[in-house]
Order: structure tokens, then C-alpha cells, then sequence
């Protein structure tokens, strides 16, 4: 019979966005329970890399059951709705006279935020003790409890090990390891996709460009091999810009270079010569670019085993042409959280918790970074029936890219039409059933 008056122990490695969101969303559903949280981030500071981040209906929702809803709020210059939304107005741009292609509707809001604003307000909500400092070497687990290390010398013992240490995560590394040995999904692969990042003040935009349609709406710029996603953060006082290009040559080749690196402006205007000048405009207005190859994972086989979970980038990195890799995260979250809130949740009935996190979560996540990755191709025009096309191919059937775009949009339904908490009511469901 299990102590019950011994707190449950809950490791969290990496204290990104879907690591934050956990220890929230145990503070928020978990309160009732006797928890021993810790968080682990290697790193001597928290404060996310990036720009800009998309939060589709579905993430909004999973943030609102997690209790998040009101430190959000204020980040934004309007509340999220329930209405039809453009959420990207599509031209072809890689021509001299770009040409309007389609405004793309959501069903809700399409709500974006300044990345490093959106963690510092999770940070806010955090339930548990953050350990600033604390690389992850090893962990070692057994039936009762598994144990890390840290870099530091560090050791402590917990019920539960949650890896949210992100795409080159440590405990996925040792976690495949213990199960098959050499695998090909221990390393990221290069997706193909190099992409450049900027984030551009409105005012100084409206300097080099008057009435950018930047500042106010959405964009997609498109061509081929190419495309450009542009919105507004930090309530719309800057533009947040990013330029993607692709050499189909390079996917799931292992890249062994830098994952980032500053780049001059010159060869962001050299990789988009020709384009139309409104997307000129936002090259020549950015600053302090950056440069970042897109890598992803193979598909995992398996997000969880005994006591330790695979969640976040540490299970399903992926491409960002669905806008929903943190939003994958945070459903990670949501579920663990869910599941430890539960009643029958004990330290001995981990596994069975871990287990049933697998079931629901890794073909959800899988599937994300699969449809990922063809949206992508869809948006360069690498697909089907554009074999043909070149960029600056100013003469391509309009028929033919509204139809694109149509299956583009059906690609991203889920994002707006299914919801998390059907697989949190079904995690639940097993539980009581399995526990």
C-alpha cells in the first residue's frame, strides 16, 4: 500500500513553453494533490529564442483549462473570438507585380504573440521549484522511481521524469538508447527549409513602406521554393517576418553545421531578387537577422516508457508551417497534467499513466508533424502539378493555385475544428479503466 501522504515527485527537464505550461497546468488542475515539482533547465536564464508564435483555437482553448487565460490576455491587443478570421491573406509574390491569391479563414482566432512575452507570462503561473543551471547527463530509472544526474553533480530522485528539453533533447538520446539502441530518430534531420528572422518595428516600416499591409493584417508570401509568413506581435508595435527557403536536395539529411547564425541583409535580398516590392520593403526594413536551418524528427515510435515521457520537441519536433509545434507541447501538457490530477494517479500507477500518454498522444503528435511538413510543400509549390513551375513564373493558372490553397486549408482544419479535450477525456477514461 502506497503512502499517501508522501508527495508525488514530477522532474520536468527544459523550461521552454511546454515545460512552463506543465508546471502551471499541475498548479492549476493538481492543486488538490501533494506534488513535488521540479524544473530543470540547462540554460542560466529563461527567455526563449524567436519571434513571433501562433496560437490556433485549439492551443487557446488548452490555455484557458489550464488556467492561463488571464496572464494572457494582457499580451494581446484584443480577446480571441469565435468568429470566421482571416488568418492569411495569400499572394505570389516571386514576380515583379505580386498577385492576390485567396484570404484564408479560420474558425476562431488565429491570436499571435511575442514569443519570449508568451513564456515569461507561463513563467508567471509556474508551479514547483526552477533550477537554472542543470544540464540533464543521465538518468537511470527503476520499477519504484528514476533517478538523475546533472552536469553540476546534482542527483535527485523522482516518481516521474517529463522530458520537455526540446528538439536535441538529452533524455530522448538516453530513452532510445535504453530501448533499441542506435536509432535513427535519436538526431533531428534537416527538413530542407532555411529560414531567415526578423522582427521589424511598425514605425520604421511605415518609414521605408507607407501602408504596408504588414503592419495591420496577416500575410503569406509565396513563390517557388520559397515563402514568406508576416504578422504583427507585441500588440501590433512590431512585424514579425519570416522568410523560408528550401532545397528539396537536403531533407532528412543530418545537418552538421551551426543550427543558427546572423546572416546580412544582403543575402536575404539575394535569395528573394525579383520578388514584388512590398516584400523588398520588409527586407530592407529588418535588422539583426538571423538565420536558422529547419530541422525535424522522424516520427517516433514510442513517446513513453516506465517513468519517463517524452513530450513537446523531445517527442515530435517539427517543421513550422502549421504554426502548431508549441501548440503540441502545450496539449502534451494538458494531458500529463490531467492524468496526474486524477485521484487514482499514484506513484505506483505512473507507468500506467506514461503508458496511456502514449496511446493518445504520439498519433496526434506524429500526425502534426507529418501534415507539417506537407503544408510546407504546398505553400513553395514543390507539389504535384507544379513540377513545372519556376520562380517567377508570372503566368500560373489562378485555377490551379486557389485549388492549392484549398487543400492547403483542409491540410490545417484540425487546428481550428477538433478540440484536446476529446484526447484528455479519453487519457481520463482509460485511466479510471487500466487504474
Amino acid at each position: 500500500m502506497e503512502d499517501l501522504s508522501k508527495p508525488l515527485r514530477v522532474a520536468i527537464v527544459g523550461a521552454g513553453i511546454g515545460g512552463l505550461s506543465l508546471s502551471a497546468g499541475l498548479g492549476f488542475l493538481a492543486k488538490h494533490r501533494n506534488l513535488h515539482i521540479d524544473i530543470y533547465e540547462a540554460a542560466s536564464s529563461v527567455w526563449e529564442i524567436g519571434a513571433g508564435i501562433n496560437v490556433w483555437p485549439r492551443t487557446w482553448d488548452v490555455f484557458k483549462a489550464l488556467g492561463l487565460e488571464e496572464s494572457l490576455l494582457g499580451l494581446l491587443p484584443r480577446a480571441p473570438s469565435k468568429s470566421t478570421q482571416i488568418f492569411f491573406h495569400v499572394r505570389k509574390s516571386d514576380q515583379k507585380e505580386g498577385v492576390h491569391i485567396v484570404d484564408l479563414t479560420t474558425e476562431g482566432t488565429a491570436t499571435r504573440f511575442h514569443r519570449a512575452q508568451l513564456q515569461q507570462a507561463i513563467l508567471s503561473r509556474k508551479a514547483g521549484q526552477l533550477h537554472l543551471s542543470h544540464r540533464l547527463v543521465s538518468y537511470e530509472e527503476s520499477e519504484s522511481e528514476v533517478k538523475l544526474k546533472f552536469s553540476n553533480g546534482h542527483e535527485a530522485t523522482y516518481d516521474l521524469l517529463v522530458a520537455m528539453d526540446g528538439i536535441n533533447s538529452v533524455v530522448r538520446k538516453i530513452f532510445l538508447a535504453k530501448q533499441w539502441g542506435p536509432s535513427p530518430s535519436v538526431h533531428p534531420v534537416w527538413s530542407g527549409d532555411t529560414v531567415y528572422r526578423a522582427l521589424i518595428p511598425t514605425e520604421r516600416l511605415d518609414t521605408v513602406y507607407p501602408g504596408h499591409r504588414a503592419k495591420d493584417v496577416p500575410l503569406m508570401y509565396i513563390g517557388k521554393s520559397k515563402h514568406i509568413i508576416v504578422y504583427p506581435v507585441a500588440k501590433d508595435k512590431l512585424v514579425n517576418c519570416v522568410f523560408f527557403t528550401k532545397d528539396l536536395s537536403k531533407e532528412g539529411t543530418i545537418y552538421e553545421g551551426p543550427p543558427s547564425s546572423a546572416c546580412t541583409k544582403e543575402e536575404l535580398l539575394s535569395n528573394f531578387a525579383g520578388w514584388e516590392e512590398e516584400v523588398q520593403a520588409l527586407i530592407h526594413s529588418g535588422h539583426n537577422l538571423t538565420k536558422w536551418i529547419v530541422r525535424s524528427l522522424v516520427p517516433l515510435q514510442q513517446y513513453s516508457h516506465g517513468r519517463v515521457i517524452l513530450a513537446g520537441d523531445a517527442a515530435h519536433a517539427m517543421t513550422p508551417h502549421q504554426g502548431m509545434g508549441a501548440g503540441q507541447a502545450v496539449e502534451d501538457a494538458y494531458i500529463i497534467s490531467s492524468l496526474i490530477a486524477d485521484s487514482t494517479c499514484t506513484s505506483e500507477t505512473i507507468p500506467l499513466l506514461a503508458q496511456i500518454y502514449d496511446t493518445v498522444r504520439r498519433p496526434v503528435g506524429n500526425t502534426a508533424l507529418e501534415k507539417s511538413r506537407l503544408c510546407g510543400i504546398l505553400c513553395q509549390l514543390l507539389g504535384p502539378r507544379f513540377e513545372d513551375v519556376r520562380e517567377g513564373d508570372a503566368d500560373v493558372p489562378m485555377e490551379k493555385l486557389l485549388e492549392l490553397f484549398k487543400q492547403f486549408r483542409e491540410e490545417l482544419e484540425w487546428v481550428w475544428r477538433d478540440s484536446a479535450e476529446v484526447e484528455r477525456l479519453r487519457a481520463l477514461e482509460m485511466l479510471q479503466q487500466m487504474g
